[in-house]
């Protein structure tokens, strides 16, 4: 797991799908949904991460062949998520808040693109999409390593929310207002191809 989270050929095309000259990982989880688990709620990632840098992305590495009965991801276009979802006025820290995101969809007949994963297959997602998953109707755990990684040279921001967690398990260190760098963000990619 630790060669992957650090690996330099999906970091460096991380930097380059944020065009940012050097990225810094963030943290890495294994994703677990549970034989007869339900759907994952409606959200992106930038309510959750306490930095001051939209360039953030996410990978989505399934650890296996994920078909469509164990809910792959299911992401929304930016398009559709400005079409459906401008002015959503719904705080994130909202049980809610996933009921009126479906809702809105459902009136605008926005659809996530959802599709099965096979073995080796790769999603990147950035901290602003919009993304869900759906239920697992298996009896099999459907596993995914999900790495995050951020521009090098980013800030904490002076006020985390409590969105943002436990962030100072994974930058340790590091104080509101300060850059986000410590032993456990190791620059992982560059735009530019390792020579």
């Amino acid at each position: 797991m630790r060669s992957v989270a650090l690996s330099r050929r999906l970091g460096d095309i991380a930097a380059r799908l944020l065009g940012v000259d050097a990225l810094r990982l963030y943290h890495d989880n294994i994703l677990s949904k549970e034989p007869l688990c339900g759907r994952t709620p409606w959200h992106r990632d930038s309510d959750h991460y306490p930095l001051d840098s939209t360039a953030v992305v996410t990978s989505w590495i399934p650890l296996g062949e994920i078909p469509d009965a164990m809910g792959p991801l299911a992401c929304l276009s930016r398009r559709e998520a400005a079409r459906a979802l401008s002015g959503l006025p719904a705080s994130p820290h909202r049980r809610s808040y996933d009921e009126l995101v479906a809702a809105r969809l459902h009136e605008a007949a926005a659809r996530p693109v959802a599709t099965p994963f096979a073995v080796g297959e790769v999603s990147f997602h950035a901290s602003d999409c919009f993304h869900t998953a759906g239920p697992n109707r298996t009896t099999a755990p459907r596993r995914v390593l999900s790495c995050t990684y951020y521009e090098d040279g980013s800030r904490i921001v002076d006020e985390p929310t409590a969105l943002s967690g436990a962030w100072t398990d994974f930058v340790p260190g590091v104080r509101p207002g300060e850059v986000a760098a410590s032993a456990l963000n190791p620059v992982v990619g560059t735009r530019a191809p390792a020579s």
